[in-house]
């Protein structure tokens, strides 16, 4: 076996353990299949318990190759000036992706199109705010931008020599296992990928990165419990 088919397949399993069965319930979900109902401590147990698997899966993966999250772009700590980069990757992501997501709900609906009922944030967040929920939306910004970012950027471009492919692919993904939230808001979220993976490729850092989704997953989650209360 090649070196390149043997990245392939690396690339391949820690995708499929991270990502496959996000994408199915997604999925499954968008299709009216699934109606997942209010989040319970033990789905966020599970949720975290699912991420850290898919940590340990990449982490494994790149210790046979002999590197570390350092060499996908995890260093610490944080320059003072990054940390002015991930409120920047933030705000930038809020804009452009509010922005689209209102440009789409109005082409959406124009045509006499009933638009997709909204996804109800309870399945997501659950109905009291807890430890769980919080220690969820602090780890999921590092699973998601280690494994479908960092690492997978750095692989497909060492494997095809394709930066622009290499960002196609993880903006693509992240957007099919957002499909859950319906049409318009998993499209709405490409300019905040788009931003996310040019940041990276243009400076091979992923800390600010990881920040700034943590800033939209925290808000996110803030805004909720504030309107549910």
């Amino acid at each position: 076996m090649t070196e390149r088919t043997t990245r392939k397949f690396q690339l391949c399993l820690v995708l499929a353990v991270g990502f496959l069965v996000p994408f199915v319930r997604s999925l499954g979900i968008f299709l009216g299949i699934w109606h997942p109902g209010p989040a319970t401590g033990y789905r966020f147990i599970r949720a975290i318990s699912f991420e850290l698997v898919g940590l340990l899966c990449l982490y494994i993966v790149l210790r046979y190759q002999r590197k570390r999250f350092r060499d996908i772009g995890l260093s610490l700590p944080i320059r003072l000036a990054e940390l002015g980069h991930s409120f920047a990757l933030f705000f930038g992501a809020l804009f452009g992706s509010t922005l689209l997501h209102f440009i789409l709900t109005l082409f959406y609906v124009s045509p006499g199109r009933r638009l997709q009922p909204s996804f109800d944030r309870a399945a997501l967040f659950g109905t009291t705010l807890g430890v769980l929920p919080v220690l969820f939306a602090l780890l999921n910004p590092f699973f998601e931008e280690l494994m479908v970012r960092a690492f997978l950027i750095s692989e497909v471009e060492a494997i095809y020599r394709s930066t622009a492919l290499a960002v196609f692919i993880s903006v693509a993904l992240q957007i099919s296992y957002h499909l859950y939230q319906g049409l318009p808001a998993a499209l709405s979220y490409i300019p905040a990928f788009l931003l996310f993976s040019l940041y990276f490729v243009r400076t091979r850092r992923i800390l600010p990165v990881i920040l700034a989704h943590m800033f939209m997953d925290v808000s996110a989650l803030a805004l909720y419990f504030h309107h549910l209360h």
